[in-house]
């Protein structure tokens, strides 16, 4: 059994630590990005990628320390008993995998890339298993719909790194599964023009606010509806730099309490196959 201190001081002294300090680096979290992301719009382009990557990567160490030393404290002490040490240790959790994942958009805007053929009905296929199975566990379920045209063919395969561009699409069906409820829609729909490839995943959830929209592709950004639900603020960011890596781009429609379609356009692997007309 884990022993807790009966001391009053030490213990306010230690909830007062643990839940000021976690919020404290929570709170600087999402202002230092917010302000490096401004500066950096005055500078080039290629700089600004640049330096950006860097910054993320210093701040997931200088965080990292902090946090390791916040949730080895809390468990040396133990929070079985007390309510306030049990909030702490959980947004200590939280902030760990936020620091988590800018570590990965760090290496995701820095990593070499693979370069083969994508079958993204595949990849679709896959990811929607993998989301489904989720919320099977959770007891939750959604209608998944997908359609890929066949004919007169079918869907022409992009070139890129598989792992990525499955981690984009499990992450576009992720966010649909959040912010629907049980028993509503997403559907997965995709075709091609001019050599490009384009997937979309739409659903009938609670949408965006129109004043959000603008910023909905931030790193660490959350809409003004979607505060009590659980995330990052990091989904979209991580989808529109594996788009952008591939030479591709992104776009979101919404509407607030009718849903949300986000599309992926990425350059097809062949040029799309005309079919002759007969004189």
């Amino acid at each position: 059994m884990v022993r807790i201190s009966s001391a009053p001081a030490a213990l306010a002294l230690g909830v007062g630590f643990g839940i000021s300090a976690v919020l404290g680096i929570g709170f600087l979290t999402a202002t230092r990005v917010e302000k490096r992301r401004q500066q950096l719009l005055t500078s080039g382009a290629a700089q600004a990628k640049a330096e950006h990557i860097a910054f993320l990567a210093r701040l997931d160490h200088e965080m990292k320390n902090p946090l390791t030393a916040i949730r080895a404290a809390l468990a040396a002490h133990g929070i079985e008993g007390s309510p306030h040490l049990q909030v702490a240790d959980t947004q200590a959790t939280r902030l760990g995998s936020l620091v988590g994942d800018l570590r990965k958009l760090s290496d995701l805007q820095s990593r070499p890339l693979e370069s083969e053929p994508v079958d993204l009905g595949q990849t679709v296929g896959d990811a929607v298993q993998a989301v489904q199975t989720y919320l099977d566990q959770l007891g939750s379920k959604r209608h998944f719909a997908v359609h890929f045209p066949t004919v007169p063919w079918r869907i022409p395969p992009v070139l890129g790194d598989a792992d990525l561009l499955y981690l984009a699409v499990f992450n576009l069906l992720a966010n649909a599964a959040k912010f629907t409820n049980d028993g509503d829609s997403v559907e997965v729909r995709a075709g091609e023009a001019e050599g490009w490839v384009w997937l979309e995943v739409a659903d009938t959830g609670v949408g965006i606010p129109d004043a959000d929209l603008p910023q909905v592709w931030d790193e660490l950004a959350r809409a003004a509806n979607a505060r009590g639900i659980a995330g990052s603020g990091l989904g979209l960011p991580l989808v529109k730099v594996v788009a952008e890596r591939h030479g591709g781009r992104v776009a979101l429609r919404s509407r607030e309490g009718e849903g949300t379609a986000v599309r992926i356009d990425l350059p097809a692997c062949r040029p799309a196959l005309v079919r002759p007309t007969s004189g």
